[in-house]
């Protein structure tokens, strides 16, 4: 039987390249791979982080832009 920590494994490795230009960074997967290395048979792991902020303010008013990546790997049907 598979263990679901070896599939993520291979799937994290796999899609490298779209991650990165995505904008997953290390610390998401490592985050990810805690999880799944904790517990190897887990269903799902996820992370989400800020990669990108942008914040102006200028005459009373305010201009936010956040960046938001989120990284799940699960097992579906």
């Amino acid at each position: 039987m598979i263990m679901h920590k070896e599939k993520y494994e291979d799937l994290l490795l796999r899609f490298a390249k779209e991650m990165h230009d995505v904008g997953v960074t290390e610390e998401i997967k490592k985050i990810v791979m805690a999880q799944y290395e904790r517990t190897p048979n887990i269903i799902s792991c996820s992370s989400d982080e800020d990669v990108k902020k942008f914040y102006y303010r200028h005459g009373g008013y305010t201009i936010e832009a956040v960046q938001n990546v989120k990284l799940t790997v699960k097992k579906c049907k």
